[in-house]
């Protein structure tokens, strides 16, 4: 028996004409406003994969450094599969979230190891590669292998939500369901390499948290544009933690340490040196050098500690 396709109930019909002036004008807004991103351009699979990591909980305005950075240690796939752990993390330096250089590393020795230095093509067994999940899968299908693939990620929830469904703060309020859904709903054919940066890029400059509306071309398209009209402003996404005190800025500043040696580095001194920069307890160095252990992003050798996990 045949699966029964989804269909949300919408509060405003999506008519073939209404569709076709959205995409219209979204991609009419991206050809006077795209940025000029490399892996955008390149149809390199790998430069896509370290964009797209890179771009993971970090903002556009900072991952073009990361990115260069990178590439410029670790050219190929193959280049990053011949490094180790330690490489990967001095070159990631204090981007934040090291793991996601592990990733990268582990992903490009299965690449070379199982796909003869090719990422594949498939979007379920990129899935499969440490660190990869549908936005980055996405990612690599559309600017690496020309391969049309709907993208999701906030800046899109936000326009998608708000444009189809008229939630002021869809992060919170739109079901994941729904927005799955219109993303593949309205991904033009054979565009996706220009459709979904599109909406990435619109959703981070112009249907940002508090909306720019007088600047938008999808108002008279948009369900939740009479509400902001009215002046209505979207509900605050729960705020993240303080970095200062926090668990990680301990993590960071025994990677720090690490990260500025070639060897090893005793314990004891890391630990007595991030007791007296932060005017913490011992306690919470040690939970904090913990979790570099479960996350192998360091080891540890008799008393002295060492960057990433071989």
């Amino acid at each position: 028996m045949a699966t029964q396709r989804y269909e949300p109930e919408l509060p405003r019909a999506l008519s073939p004409q209404r569709l076709g002036w959205i995409r219209k004008r979204l991609l009419d807004w991206y050809a006077e406003h795209e940025q000029p991103f490399p892996w955008r351009n390149a149809k390199d699979p790998y430069a896509a994969l370290v964009a797209a990591v890179c771009a993971q909980q970090t903002q556009m305005s900072r991952v073009l450094e990361i990115y260069d950075r990178w590439m410029s240690a670790f050219p190929t796939v193959q280049a990053l599969a011949a490094a180790s752990d330690a490489d990967a993390l001095r070159v990631w330096g204090r981007a934040g979230y090291p793991r996601r250089a592990i990733y990268l590393r582990r992903t490009a020795r299965i690449v070379c190891g199982e796909y003869d230095g090719q990422l594949p093509k498939d979007r379920s067994m990129l899935e499969t590669l440490p660190g990869v999940g549908p936005f980055t899968a996405a990612i690599v299908l559309n600017f690496g292998h020309g391969v049309d693939a709907a993208a999701v990620d906030t800046n899109i929830t936000r326009v998608l939500g708000r444009v189809l469904f008229g939630d002021l703060q869809p992060v919170i309020e739109t079901s994941e369901r729904d927005i799955r859904w219109a993303s593949e709903r309205l991904l033009p054919d054979k565009q996706a390499a220009r459709w979904n940066p599109a909406l990435m890029d619109f959703g981070a400059s112009i249907c940002s948290p508090q909306p720019r509306c007088s600047l938008c071309p999808l108002t008279s398209l948009c369900v939740a544009y009479s509400e902001f009209k009215s002046g209505a402003r979207a509900s605050a996404v729960r705020a993240q933690r303080s970095f200062t005190g926090s668990q990680r800025e301990l993590r960071g500043m025994i990677m720090s340490r690490l990260r500025g040696v070639e060897g090893s580095l005793s314990r004891e001194e890391i630990m007595a040196d991030v007791v007296s920069r932060a005017g913490i307890k011992r306690s919470r160095v040690m939970l904090a050098e913990q979790s570099l252990l479960e996350d192998g992003l360091i080891r540890r050798i008799d008393h002295k500690l060492i960057l990433g996990s071989d």
